[in-house]
């Protein structure tokens, strides 16, 4: 026989909603004599909504945390885990981490197997002192701030670590698999912008900012990003979708940010949009993933530097993906290809505007079709303008491939 179901009256409730507000309160006095709180341990906020509302659906931790980040302004809904990361893809924007370069070499990521092996972090690496970690996010923007100085370099991948493969071509291999980058490069694509193929813009980590400068001046939601896409890496999404637009090239810009409100599931969001675009547009061919990537070091901030046109500009990255990570991407040679003919472009048209491409272990989503690729435009070291005059020309590479010029 069923138990009639247990009711709680509305009094006891209140009563339980009062204790929980009071437990709160006795929470901010103690972050006031600590110095403040950023962040909490993964499940107080489901544990507080449990308190008061026994039975409650524990898949709704954020009403908790909402109690929470009431009572202590600036709280987060889990403390910062340096080696978490979704189970599904995550690239990351804050790619490299280094010390200083020393004759244009890129130093060895000193991260480099500190990860788990699920995929993670588009640099391999914590995060660094000056970036989000993966699971905080401030709900309180940051004031504005004045531009910092950066150190500009130019990374060709001439050094060690990298490998030359042939015509200007290096590639910074961390898959567990050697191709061979001319035949790839030789290799015919299955799609062009002459057959109807769309380009799909979209930003997994769309509030990833520049260095204030000039007009460029923002209110940070965390530091080096904000929300406002005037700002961050959307803004210079637009500026692709312009340049390819005027070359004749279909585009579909998604312009949402999958970052926030939380960093933690950032590609889960991403790929779930991919995914419905690809249902709503069968024609598109073409997935860029646009970023910008951060690189410091030993408390200094780098801008990355390209000798190209009359105005300052920064250098671009491709990350292209495969299943070294153990994750299924039959497909990733094909995006090989795709991005090795941006990446000879690019060395042919304009020399220092690409760094050495990066063939990593991860997939970065891009097994949703054969033409998707990582972008980071620039580093938090650059300014948004650099960025724009970068990927300006990137976009010329990418459409002159598109149409086979």
């Amino acid at each position: 026989m069923r138990r009639p179901e247990k009711r709680i009256s509305p009094g006891t409730v209140a009563a339980r909603l009062a204790a929980v507000l009071a437990f709160c309160l006795v929470l901010r006095g103690l972050a006031e004599l600590s110095g403040g709180v950023r962040a909490l341990p993964e499940g107080v906020g489901a544990g507080v909504l449990a308190l008061a509302l026994p039975g409650a659906s524990l898949s709704l931790p954020d009403a908790g945390t909402l109690a929470l980040r009431g009572t202590l302004p600036g709280v987060s809904a889990a403390a910062p885990r340096a080696s978490d990361a979704p189970p599904e893809d995550t690239a990351g924007g804050s790619g490299l981490y280094w010390s200083a370069p020393a004759s244009g070499e890129e130093p060895e990521d000193p991260y480099a197997g500190a990860l788990p092996t699920e995929d993670t972090a588009a640099g391999d690496t914590a995060p660094a002192p000056d970036t989000a970690p993966a699971d905080t996010v401030s709900t309180e923007p940051v004031p504005e701030t004045p531009e910092r100085d950066a150190i500009g370099t130019t990374i060709l991948g001439k050094g060690s670590g990298y490998l030359d493969a042939g015509g200007g071509i290096y590639v910074k291999n961390k898959s567990k698999y050697t191709p061979d980058f001319q035949k790839l490069l030789e290799t015919p694509l299955k799609f062009s912008a002459a057959e109807g193929a769309a380009v799909l813009i979209i930003h997994t980590h769309g509030s990833e900012a520049y260095n204030p400068a000039g007009e460029d001046i923002y209110m940070a939601s965390d530091p080096s990003r904000t929300e406002d896409t005037r700002f961050n890496v959307v803004r210079v999404g637009d500026e692709l979708e312009r340049v390819l637009t005027e070359r004749g090239v279909t585009v579909i810009h998604d312009r949402e940010l999958y970052d926030y409100p939380s960093y933690n599931g950032s590609y889960d969001r991403s790929l779930a949009s991919i995914k419905a675009h690809l249902k709503e547009n069968p024609e598109i061919r073409v997935v860029i993933d646009l970023h910008r990537d951060a690189l410091e070091g030993d408390g200094k901030l780098y801008k990355t530097v390209a000798d190209v046109g009359d105005k300052p500009c920064a250098q671009v990255m491709l990350i292209c993906g495969s299943d070294s990570s153990g994750l299924k991407h039959p497909d990733w040679r094909e995006n090989l290809t795709f991005a090795l003919k941006i990446q000879h472009k690019m060395v042919t048209d304009y020399p220092t505007l690409a760094r050495p491409l990066k063939l990593s272990q991860y997939r970065y989503n891009q097994h949703a079709t054969t033409g998707s690729l990582i972008a980071e435009i620039g580093t938090n070291g650059n300014t948004l303008q650099e960025a724009l005059a970068a990927v300006r020309y990137f976009g010329a590479c990418l459409a002159d491939v598109l149409t086979e010029k």
